[in-house]
């Protein structure tokens, strides 16, 4: 086969591996080698919150907070080795799946105490959508909520190792929260819609979204480390249908070189 022939198909691939490259937002973290300072080097609190910790213990990310009021943490995931939260157009336009594996079996709650452990997305206005697994006086809930949406409970029995996922369809422009009791079958909770919910009047969605991971709680009573947890946070690409058809392509011309080059050497 003539060197010039493979041109194509190796533009192709450079430019689908140069692609994946640029989604710098990808990537997990299992919390076995404890505290990551590169993939999560931005650490806040809301609501006038003094307390609240999400610690990197016992290979897992823990929530635990001293008593006398609201306490909460949250940290967002960044990739890419700097020293800001990473907000880059490519988890705009390309679509992601976001998951993180909670346990919350905090008990004794009464009146309108609550804890939760969950996930987040906002854009650089403040306006967010999250899912969480939260503990209250009346059991345990896959909760929903954000800017523009109507909070949303699924009541759940599981309340150990329940993975969170946020999925974004870059051409829907949809967000999608659902949950697994079992790490495989998803049931879905809502459908948040970023675009036309949020805030995006300045620093909008388009500029991509912040990632996060938070622990909240406003229980009189301290929770200590070991009752509210997470662990297994991963942020994957999805290509979407125009990637799929540029792979399909390459796998197309690849086999038609093949062939031309094994027909040659039969003859």
């Amino acid at each position: 086969m003539k060197k010039s022939s493979l041109c194509p198909a190796l533009a192709l691939a450079s430019l689908l591996v140069s692609t994946s490259l640029a989604q710098t937002f990808v990537g997990s973290d299992d919390f076995n080698s404890g505290e990551n300072t590169a993939n999560w080097d931005y650490v806040y609190r809301l609501n006038g919150a003094t307390q609240g910790d999400l610690t990197f213990t016992n290979s897992r990310l823990d929530f635990a907070k001293a008593s006398s009021g609201v306490g909460n943490q949250f940290r967002l995931w960044d990739s890419d080795d700097t020293v800001n939260p990473n907000v880059v157009s490519a988890s705009y336009s390309t679509g992601w799946v976001m998951t993180m594996t909670t346990t919350n079996t905090l008990g004794g709650l009464t009146g309108g105490d609550f804890a939760t452990v969950g996930i987040q997305v906002f854009n650089d206005n403040n306006s967010y959508s999250a899912l969480m697994l939260s503990a209250t006086a009346t059991g345990y809930y896959i909760r929903t909520e954000g800017n523009g949406f109507t909070a949303v409970n699924a009541s759940t029995l599981d309340n150990t190792d329940v993975t969170l996922r946020l999925t974004w369809d870059a051409g829907a422009q949809t967000l999608a929260a659902d949950y697994s009791l079992d790490g495989s079958s998803y049931t879905s909770v809502a459908t948040f819609l970023p675009v036309t919910q949020w805030d995006n009047s300045v620093n909008g969605v388009a500029n991509g979204f912040n990632f996060g991971v938070f622990g909240n709680s406003n229980t009189p009573a301290a929770i200590s480390v070991g009752s509210v947890y997470a662990d297994n946070y991963s942020v994957s690409a999805i290509p979407e249908p125009s990637t799929y058809a540029a792979f399909a392509g390459l796998g197309a011309l690849g086999l038609a070189f093949w062939r031309r080059r094994r027909g040659r050497l039969a003859a």
